[in-house]
């Protein structure tokens, strides 16, 4: 117990010495075992007491050699053991070898115990080992023998990483004596000085710097000691999340098919989870397999035929029906076309009646028509009967000798009369008669104004114009006319530049002078003239302002606010106020937003959105923006119309019908209906109009029974098909083409021949007539009436040939 608490002792003086400083010498071997090994020079023999004491003057205490009763005297256990071989460890930390063969150990003695050798160190002297490593003048050395050796000393060692001043991701290594700094060493994966007082350690490598991941991807580094990251797709999205991988790509919801088979699904784009489905063109639903799904539209719901007509819905994608006439009934079958209506015998191309007869077509079942003369005509007005004719007023001379007489045709009963050249008046015999026409006396007079007109006598139709007196030029409405002598135009212009010269009227030869707007003067040349009017000198500008007259004609002056004002600078104005930030050019504000000035010196402002609007109210941030009615799920618009946003403050939207629609546009108005084209009746009267349906905004025009053409009225329009052009009379008859809705002619022999004028196989065509009591003509009359025959059977011959 008492060495024991003798060690302790020794083990606290070695510390407290090396604290607290003591004047130390000698020369830094190792350190080993947590001691710093030292060799001191010494003085005389090398006994154990020496080596001891030379230890404790250089203020180091004596090791002991090893554990053992030859090894423990007066000395202190620093943890070399090998009591053995004294100083081994010291040798393999300098020599990796044995003291003996070790140089820097030459001449070293350690403390021995009392008994060992008579107080003896045990020390190395190479210099008589002659080879040995073992032999007594060579390894451990009887010390009584040799003088001023080395003594080894030690002292506690300093550990510099006690307490750790290393970063917890550092690794400390102690340097050897003499130095007392610890080394730290980053460990893998971090960087920095390792002090926990310096840099540290931070990871190496952010690996998220190297962009690694997916666009739509979260990278997340991974930790030291690894020097990669981890890639996590963000909501919406699938994949391994590396761009050098499959990446991020969006879930598409359409794969688990939500929608109805009639449906088009639209993905949602991430991060969105779902799908938009929407009907084909002709359904109607939510368009999703597990809602409502997608069902036709069945278009005879909203009653798209005649009342005389079926509908049939035509299956989708038609938005349409199909109308079809009952019997009995023609037409398109469409309430908003021609619906239908009774098949009229009269509308056919076989019209049983003349051209100037009326048809009255009666009703179904019957299939003919009651045929009626017009007014003016006469006869049974079938086209197989007497047709009808006309009666020529003409013939009871109700004309005027100057008139030329115009039968009208039925179903007029009277004439025109029409007064000629030079002529005017009623131009009737009961009338006024026809008496010369005065150019003069009319509304549309030739003559100026300022000229005397002089009608010259029929048939002339034109007047003489004279100029009246003061007055210059052919006198005439659409000529020179007659103008004053301008005084002004002369090159001596009495007035000053800067005025007006107001000629004065005939008889007078003068003109006034007028200084122009911003002038003063008299205005003449040879006068006072007009100088311009400063309208700075009646100070209307405001006091932090400067005045600057605006030259002539301007009446005014301008007023520019100082620097630091704002305004219009007149003292009957704005004045000049500071600067408001909300005025200038550069409102900071949005276009829908309310700007509050902040007061000088602030140069900023305020931006609160509009009533109706929503965002941070800056031009430069997320502004104003409107809300958008039409987006709501409750458009106010019908299917066929375009739904615009009416901006705010207003709630509401506008319904446009689209094109080839008309209507309120509004789901709960009238909506939108095919616009019926044929209102603005683009045919000719000669032609039935039928609407083309949206979004067509036009119709079609077809020519009536006996007519030709395009049938529009601003196109070649319907006219009478020419019944004549096909030659149906005879080569000695005349052809009269029957006017429209009729297809045939008239064929009258022409005088000295007789028949119906026909050619055809049912016609008796033109015989000349023979004349009574010819006597000695017969023979000229058989000659003329062979060549007749031969002229009727060449015709005849040449219609079989085409036939």
């Amino acid at each position: 117990m008492g060495s024991r608490m003798t060690m302790i002792w020794v083990f606290l003086s070695l510390s407290l010495m090396a604290d607290t400083g003591a004047e130390q010498a000698g020369l830094f071997l190792t350190t080993y075992s947590g001691y710093d090994y030292f060799k001191v020079q010494a003085s005389g023999p090398m006994t154990s007491a020496n080596v001891n004491a030379t230890c404790e003057a250089a203020g180091y205490a004596a090791p002991c050699a090893g554990l053992g009763s030859l090894c423990e005297g007066d000395c202190v256990q620093t943890g070399l053991d090998n009591c053995g071989w004294p100083m081994d460890e010291i040798a393999k930390q300098l020599c990796s070898g044995r003291a003996s063969q070790c140089p820097q150990m030459d001449r070293i003695y350690v403390v021995m115990a009392t008994t060992f050798r008579s107080g003896s160190a045990c020390g190395v002297e190479r210099a008589g080992c002659s080879g040995s490593v073992t032999g007594p003048n060579c390894y451990c050395a009887t010390g009584n023998n040799y003088n001023n050796g080395y003594a080894l000393c030690a002292q506690v060692g300093v550990n510099s990483c006690l307490p750790n001043p290393c970063h917890i991701q550092a690794t400390c290594t102690d340097p050897p004596y003499p130095s007392t700094n610890a080394t730290c060493t980053c460990n893998a994966g971090y960087t920095g000085d390792g002090r926990v007082n310096g840099t540290g350690c931070s990871d190496i490598v952010n690996a998220c710097l190297s962009n690694p991941c997916h666009a739509q991807a979260t990278c997340t580094d991974n930790p030291p000691p690894a020097l990669d990251a981890n890639c996590t797709c963000n909501a919406g999205y699938t994949g391994d999340g590396r761009t050098n991988g499959t990446g991020c790509s969006d879930i598409n919801a359409c794969s688990s098919n939500p929608c109805h088979t009639q449906a088009t699904c639209t993905d949602n784009p991430a991060p969105a989870l779902d799908a938009n489905c929407t009907c084909n063109v002709g359904y109607t639903g939510d368009g999703r397999s597990n809602g409502t799904g997608c069902s036709d539209i069945n278009a005879c719901s909203s009653n798209p035929c005649h009342a005389q007509a079926t509908c049939t819905d035509n299956p989708a994608p038609a938005l349409d029906a199909n109308c079809t006439c009952n019997v009995g009934y023609t037409g398109d079958g469409r309430a908003i076309g021609t619906g239908c209506s009774d098949i009229n015998t009269c509308s056919k191309s076989s019209n049983p009646c003349h051209a100037q007869a009326t048809c009255t077509d009666n009703p179904a079942p019957a299939l003919d028509a009651n045929c009626t003369c017009n007014v003016g005509y006469t006869g049974d007005g079938r086209t197989n009967g007497t047709g009808c004719l006309d009666i020529n007023a003409c013939s009871a001379n109700p004309c005027h000798a100057q008139a030329t007489c115009t039968d009208n045709p039925a179903p007029a009963l009277d004439a025109n009369c029409t007064c000629n050249v030079g002529y005017t008046g009623d131009g009737r015999a009961n009338g006024a008669g026809c008496s010369d026409f005065n150019t003069c006396s009319k509304s549309s007079n030739p003559c100026h104004a300022q000229a005397t007109c002089t009608d010259n006598p029929a048939p002339a139709l034109d007047a003489n114009c004279t100029c009246n007196v003061g007055y210059t030029g052919d006198g005439r409405a659409n000529g020179t006319g007659c103008s004053d002598i301008n005084t002004c135009s002369k090159s001596s212009n009495p007035c000053h530049a800067q005025a007006t010269c107001t000629d004065n009227p005939a008889p007078a030869l003068d003109a006034n002078c007028t200084c122009n707007v911003g002038y003063t003067g008299d205005g003449r040349a040879n006068g006072t003239g007009c100088s311009d009017i400063n309208a700075c000198s009646s100070n209307p500008c405001h006091t932090q302002a400067t005045c600057t007259d605006n030259p002539a004609p301007a009446l005014d002056a301008n007023c520019t606010c100082n620097v630091g004002y704002t305004g219009d600078g007149r003292a009957n104005g704005t004045g000049c106020s500071d600067i408001n930030t909300c005025l200038n050019s550069s409102n900071p504000c949005h276009a829908q937003a309310t700007c509050t000035d902040n007061p000088a010196p602030a140069l900023d402002a305020n931006c609160t959105c509009n009533v109706g609007y929503i965002g941070d109210g800056r031009a430069n941030g997320t502004g104003c923006s409107d809300i958008n009615t039409c987006l709501n799920s409750s458009n106010p618009c019908h299917a066929q119309a375009t739904c615009t946003d009416n901006p705010a403050p207003a709630l509401d939207a506008n319904c446009t019908c689209n094109v080839g629609y008309t209507g309120d546009g509004r789901a709960n108005g009238t909506g939108c209906l095919d616009e019926n084209a044929c209102l603005s009746n683009p045919c000719h009267t000669n032609a039935n109009c039928t609407d083309n349906p949206p979004p067509a905004i036009d119709a079609n025009c077809t020519c009536n029974a006996g007519y030709t053409g395009d049938g529009r009225a601003n196109g070649t329009g319907c006219s009478d098909v020419n019944a004549c052009s096909s030659n149906p009379c005879h080569a000695n008859a005349t052809c009269t083409d029957n006017p429209a809705p009729a297809l045939d002619a008239s064929c009258t022999c022409n005088a000295g021949f007789a028949g119906d004028g026909v050619v055809n196989a049912n016609g008796t065509g033109c015989l000349l007539q023979p004349v009574s009591g010819a006597g000695s003509s017969d023979i000229a009359f058989f000659l003329t009436l062979a060549c007749t025959l031969m002229a009727i059977l060449s015709t005849v011959s040449e219609q079989a040939m085409f036939e």
